[in-house]
């Protein structure tokens, strides 16, 4: 899986300039050199006068514990049904919120917070996060890894969990606000402004009416959708937009990413705001919370 570290305003213009939304890629994350090995101590075989009987045991490097994954104890927050009116009025935003319809949601649960770095490691084993801390959100994750987990979790714990769809994504970062934000963003968000140019510990900022924390800022987070280029032709019951093609909007293999990151404008954090990029690809910009039907 690729991993690069860049600046959004760097990513932003290589992969949406036809949508007015797009990342600009910028340098390459260098993963830190793994650990140095040791050899295990040689000993000096006693001496004999005899030939030896069986052949000589031939040395072999000391292998890792196997991994066990434990359960990485996600909080859920329960977002009741609703109807709500997703994307941008006319005249507003970018040309990929549009048209804006109106979509119900039946109710699921959500993480109340971005998937830290301590729970992946719980469930995955390994992470590759630029920024290292346990309760950092985890990134530099690809949207194939963040279905993983969803599955590895999903096996764990007996009940499905997912990544959210995009009509879920925006119904709870809105909590029902009509507005650009789900209220005073700096009160509730990381981003280019207030960031510091890095990631910070998830909830340290006020949560959301649905009490979801980091819904605006800190990285952009996963959709299980495929991304469009206008909602013509768009689910209107909250579901996964999976179709590969439709009659009016251009489609492509890229997924969706909601949110914001800490090196977002204010602009690219409305509740409203899309973008994409590839399945396989991670960046420092880029996590995930998970999901949960009532059902």
């Amino acid at each position: 899986m690729k991993r690069y570290v860049f600046s959004i305003a760097a990513l932003v213009g290589a992969i949406l300039t036809a949508t007015g939304t797009a990342f600009v890629q910028g340098g390459s994350a260098t993963k830190p050199p793994p650990p140095p090995t040791t050899s295990p101590s040689r000993t000096q075989p006693k001496r004999t006068t005899t030939r030896p009987t069986s052949r000589p045991t031939s040395r072999s490097t000391p292998q890792a514990p196997k991994f066990s994954p434990t359960d990485p104890q996600i909080e859920l927050v329960l977002i009741p049904a609703g109807t709500f009116m997703m994307g941008s009025p006319d005249g507003v935003g970018e040309s990929n919120e549009h048209p804006q319809h109106q979509v119900t949601v039946q109710g699921f649960y959500m993480g109340k917070f971005e998937v830290t770095q301590a729970q992946y490691r719980a469930l995955m084993g390994e992470g590759s996060s630029y920024f290292k801390g346990d309760e950092l959100p985890v990134e530099q994750v690809s949207w194939e890894e963040a279905g993983e987990f969803c599955r590895r979790l999903s096996q764990m714990k007996g009940r499905e969990y997912r990544l959210p769809t995009e009509a879920e994504e925006e119904y709870a970062c809105r909590a029902g606000m009509t507005g650009d934000y789900a209220g005073d963003l700096n009160a509730m968000a990381w981003y280019s402004s207030n960031s510091g140019g890095k990631t910070h510990p998830v909830g340290q900022k006020q949560p959301n009416a649905f009490g979801l924390y980091d819904m605006h800022g800190n990285v952009w987070e996963w959709c299980l959708d495929y991304y469009h280029s206008s909602y013509i032709g768009a689910p209107i019951d909250g579901s996964a937009w999976t179709a590969l093609s439709n009659a009016g909007a251009k489609w492509d293999v890229n997924h969706v990413l909601r949110g914001g990151s800490w090196d977002t404008s204010a602009n690219n954090l409305r509740s409203a705001y899309r973008t994409r990029y590839d399945l396989v690809s991670g960046y420092n910009l880029m996590g995930f919370r998970v999901v949960a039907s009532t059902r």
